[in-house]
């Protein structure tokens, strides 16, 4: 089984181990007491089924602009999201993550970890380049993190 958005590969049901893992345990590792954890995107719930692997981690905050992509995932690729999306750290919000990092910076919530697991910013989608290269969204997620909060960001 394959999940596609606008025809665009995003994830199978074979294979999705070693990428999650590589976007998630290198920045919880680093992190002396991740507590405070966001994943912009990963509707399919495998990052954060990886993040709550953790067990500093009190609450998992998923900002995914799509909630049907967290239905359908949830329904042909359960084995992505396992039991995650009913742990009581989760807090899955659906919105623009833009706006909701945006409101965010203004606000005193803060992260300990920020994962960007949304579109691959070489895909050809309008959205996907302005994810990755808008520097007012790269500004809120870093004003987002805690003192010693770490970003991390799929490169391609």
């Amino acid at each position: 089984r394959v999940l596609f958005l606008d025809g665009v590969i995003q994830s199978t049901h074979y294979g999705d181990a070693p990428y999650h893992e590589s976007i998630v345990h290198p920045a919880m590792i680093t992190h002396s007491n991740p507590k405070r954890v966001a994943i912009v995107g990963g509707g399919e719930g495998a990052t954060l089924r990886e993040v709550l692997k953790h067990g500093s981690v009190e609450k998992a905050t998923m900002i995914e602009i799509d909630e049907d992509v967290v239905d359908i995932s949830k329904e042909f690729l359960p084995e992505c999201a396992e039991w995650c999306f009913d742990d009581e750290r989760v807090d899955s919000r659906f919105e623009d993550a833009m706006e909701y990092f945006k409101t965010a910076a203004s606000s005193d919530e803060r992260f300990d970890v920020i994962i960007m697991d949304a579109l691959d910013p070489n895909d050809e989608i309008e959205f996907a380049v302005e994810l990755y290269q808008s520097e007012s969204f790269i500004g809120s997620l870093y004003k987002g993190l805690t003192d010693s909060g770490i970003l991390a960001v799929q490169v391609g």
